[in-house]
């Protein structure tokens, strides 16, 4: 009986460990950590901005601004183009990173595999920053609309640079402000001869940040996520605009602007490998996987 005994407890041994090999070490326990080195460098003349390889872009941050006024117009869009593509390819890589870790979680719901405390604090953080009213709908709130759409709209809006909103509140895309709450600067609308308030931010990647964000937000832009959420192109998104600008020939002028210096050959331009990556930190993973189950 004895025997029998200790043969049932090796056998209940073998089985708790195999499950608990099985979840440390598989691929789908942890969302591995999401990692991109940023490299700042400080803007005095065009001649700061690097020229970026479609192959592998170079992730930076330019702290300080750039005088577009100042640059000739020969290389001016070429400067501008190179000046907004890693803030914006930034952005949307991690926007990406934030739909897998969705995806990865709402699997594990889906197969009722149980939650790291981490996973389930991100997800409730994810519903309230998005006001998302389900899984589904956070996804669509997440997922990015292609480059060439956000550097048309950023060039349209700013004159390639120029405007006095992008030099003096690093706002290229001519965000409104109606909180006195939000960082924002007052500038004089010459059309109407009124004030108005524009959003201010730190730098470019902070715009670009909050461009993605409130796309993501508001209902207006309902239709648009769901045509981007079935990979529309830009020419067809830009036409679930409208409520972005006054203007009636919005939509023929990004149109105009992605295809005359062809833009859509940045819509899939990656970080470059050295600059980017996952980790997973197998020792993190056990001390993970104690403390949420035990």
């Amino acid at each position: 009986m004895l025997k029998l005994f200790k043969v049932f407890l090796l056998v209940l041994v073998l089985v708790i460990l195999s499950v608990f090999i099985n979840e440390v070490f598989s691929y789908d326990y942890i969302y591995p950590e999401y990692h991109i080195k940023i490299d700042e460098i400080n803007v005095t003349s065009s001649k700061s901005i690097l020229i970026q390889d479609r192959n592998g872009i170079v992730p930076v941050k330019y702290n300080g601004t750039l005088d577009f006024d100042t640059v000739p117009e020969g290389i001016r869009k070429s400067v501008f183009i190179n000046y907004m593509l890693p803030a914006i390819v930034i952005e949307r890589d991690h926007l990406l990173d934030l739909l897998r870790h969705t995806e990865f979680i709402e699997s594990r719901m889906v197969n009722k595999r149980a939650l790291r405390q981490n996973d389930i604090l991100f997800f409730k953080e994810m519903m309230q920053k998005y006001d998302a009213t389900s899984i589904k709908d956070l996804k669509l709130r997440l997922y990015p609309h292609p480059v060439s759409l956000v550097l048309a709209q950023a060039a349209l809006e700013s004159g390639w640079g120029t405007s006095n909103v992008f030099s003096r509140a690093n706002n290229p895309f001519g965000i409104m402000s109606f909180s006195s709450d939000e960082q924002r600067k007052r500038f004089l609308n010459p059309e109407q001869q009124t004030e108005v308030y524009l959003r201010s931010y730190n730098d470019v990647n902070q715009s670009v940040e909050h461009y993605y964000f409130f796309t993501a937000k508001l209902s207006s832009y309902e239709k648009f996520r769901k045509k981007r959420w079935e990979r529309g192109s830009s020419a067809s998104l830009v036409k679930l605009l409208k409520s972005y600008h006054e203007t009636n020939e919005y939509t023929t002028l990004i149109e105009s602007i992605i295809k005359k210096n062809d833009l859509e050959k940045y819509d899939n331009v990656a970080i470059s490998k050295y600059y980017f990556g996952y980790q997973q930190n197998y020792l993190q993973v056990i001390k993970s996987y104690f403390v949420d189950y035990f």
